[in-house]
């Protein structure tokens, strides 16, 4: 019992140091929960201001094309050439259809737009605006010089100032205005970016406004300005960059100041929040820290007999059979009962160290049976019939002098013996297989010479990676059950697609082709398990493809496109790369 105390006492001491370390680690973390709730708040900021620039410059890119492709309408152009002879009835119908074509294009966008068309030839204009724009040939010049957009107020009318974009205008800063047959003017008001900046504002403790280097601002409808002036100040202090956060301190508050810089306007997008209105919920969970380490002291003591008892010790053996675990030992198992909530891990523990050996067991019985069903496709590869036949045809065209057959026939024969006999490296890309193909396919051609083939395959699949062998056995069979079967001449097609989400090879031949019941019996038994009884070409194939590229590849199998043949498709996804590991 005295051991017992003295235990309990130095615990208890230990418990007292750790409360004081917690409150001098609490003390810092309050500091470094601070730093990350302003971390947190800048790139909160950060993301909806990108959000805003991106909106942004996307509509203003937007009305910037159709401006340019307006300079290239030949409805527009038309109407400028009428206006030069002065065909009154002509231009009055042109000038009406090119009206409504700008109305269209104008409402087209969301947001409220303006597009006015300068002829400076003629030296008028057509506009969507409710009041025609006069012709102002001085003005006009020196606004048609600005490249990209530019800011254009209007006293009369403070909620009509807007952002100005002209296509069209002299190729060059010293040609003359009437060089240019027709110039597009897009009015992208600044209501549309004041409502946008209200949504950012609503929900937040934010005020966003947009400026430009020349310290024009654009407020949102509930902005403080007097602030607003403050921070704009304060910003233009610091070199700024296309995007960053400033923290600051402007009268006896701080403020956090987000930017990002528009390319398209030429203007920043900032956002400023007062860090006390962010920060006060922090201050108040410190306070009621620091009012129950008193409680948490007697509690410590209490909780420091528990904790032993029902974590300490349940860790310690958890910890020593996961120890076993990790070094091999999958058979082991947790034997002790806790009766507390570790039980419940005791009983999953052991059913996770059952499965998992399991799984492993199983990962080598299939690498086993992966190798052996390959070992199986390549000596299936050797096929002493087909070979026989290439080296009588050898024999026979060395007896009749024809010497360039023979040469030929020697180099294919060379070429696909050597390929599907190499054993020390299942990896392959498509540029290979295919040459083994071509390949095979010369063999037969110079045997029976009423094959014909095409290979069809686009360039950028050329290298992807694949299993070895998976296209000739297609091939072969195309050949020695449906084109050799067939009286006269015939056709063998490899053609490759990569569009849409998956990658497909198609081998399409115009043989005696299966019938429907027997094509689909073929295609049930690709999805069974493996027999002796049956072939297991096709069915080697499709399991190879599953096994490296996943469930979702696979065989195709269908009547050829000309009805008289067969055609096979190989499938895999896109985004299921080849496993060089598992090939191994």
């Amino acid at each position: 019992m005295i051991i017992q105390k003295n235990i309990f006492s130095k615990m208890n001491a230990i418990i007292f140091v750790f409360l004081i370390l917690i409150i001098l680690l609490y003390g810092l973390s309050n500091q470094a929960s601070v730093r990350v709730v302003e971390g947190l708040l800048q790139k909160e900021k950060s993301n909806q201001l990108e959000f805003f620039h991106k909106q942004l410059d996307s509509i203003a890119l937007s009305l910037a094309m159709n401006a340019i492709t307006l300079t290239r309408d030949t409805t527009i152009l038309g109407m400028e050439r009428t206006m030069q002879t002065g065909e009154q009835p002509l231009l009055n119908q042109i000038e009406s259809t090119v009206q409504e074509k700008l109305t269209l294009q104008s409402s087209a966008n969301t947001w409220y737009n303006d597009i006015t068309l300068y002829f400076p030839s003629v030296q008028r204009t057509l506009s969507t605006t409710l009041r025609q724009a006069p012709y102002n040939e001085q003005q006009l010049n020196a606004e048609v010089r600005n490249a990209g957009w530019s800011y254009r107020s209007d006293p009369d009318r403070p909620d009509m100032s807007s952002f100005v974009y002209y296509a069209g205008g002299p190729i060059n800063e010293n040609g003359a205005l009437k060089e240019s047959g027709v110039i597009v003017e897009i009015a992208l008001y600044e209501q549309n970016i004041t409502s946008l900046m209200d949504q950012l504002k609503t929900g937040s403790k934010g005020d966003p406004f947009m400026v430009d280097r020349q310290n024009h601002i654009s407020y949102n409808r509930t902005s403080d300005k007097q602030t607003t002036d403050a921070v704009v100040h304060a910003l233009f202090q610091n070199k700024l960059e296309d995007k960053g956060n400033v923290v600051t301190e402007i009268g006896s508050q701080t403020y956090s100041i987000s930017y990002v810089y528009s390319q398209a306007l030429g203007y920043y997008i900032v956002d400023y929040t007062p860090l006390e209105q962010i920060l006060s919920p922090l201050t108040k969970i410190r306070n009621f820290f620091y009012g129950f380490i008193a409680l948490l002291l007697v509690l410590g003591v209490m909780a420091s007999y528990l904790l032993y008892k029902h974590v300490q010790k349940p860790l310690h053996a958890l910890t020593g059979v996961l120890k076993r675990f990790q070094h091999g030992d999958f058979s082991v198992r947790l034997n002790k009962w806790f009766h507390n909530e570790f039980d419940f891990v005791v009983v999953r523990f052991n059913d996770m160290a059952g499965q998992i050996q399991h799984l492993i067991e199983n990962v080598y019985e299939e690498k086993n049976r992966s190798r052996l069903a390959t070992l199986k496709q390549l000596q299936a590869q050797i096929n002493p019939h087909f070979l026989y036949n290439s080296l009588n045809f050898i024999i026979s065209s060395a007896n009749l002098g024809r010497n360039e057959p023979v040469i030929a026939m020697a180099y294919n024969l060379s070429d696909y013996y050597r390929y599907i006999t190499r054993l020390d490296d299942d990896n392959s890309c498509l540029r290979d297989e295919l040459k083994l193909v071509t390949n095979y396919l010369e063999i037969h051609q110079l045997r029976l010479q009423r094959i014909r083939y095409d290979i069809h395959v686009p360039e950028e699949m050329m290298n992807l990676r694949m299993p070895r062998l998976l296209i000739q056995p297609i091939v072969e069979n195309a050949i020695v059950h449906g084109l050799e079967m067939k009286v006269g001449k015939g056709t063998l097609v490899i053609t490759g697609e990569a569009s849409g989400e998956y990658r497909r090879i198609t081998i399409e031949d115009d043989g005696v082709g299966l019938s429907a019941d027997r094509l689909r019996l073929l295609t049930e038994q690709l999805n069974r398990p493996m027999e002796e009884t049956k072939g297991y070409g096709l069915w080697n194939v499709q399991q190879r493809l599953q096994y490296w590229f996943g469930e979702d590849a696979g065989l195709e199998l269908k009547a050829s496109s000309g009805l008289t043949g067969l055609s096979v498709t190989l499938y895999w996804r896109k985004d299921a790369d080849y496993d060089a590991v598992a090939s191994r």
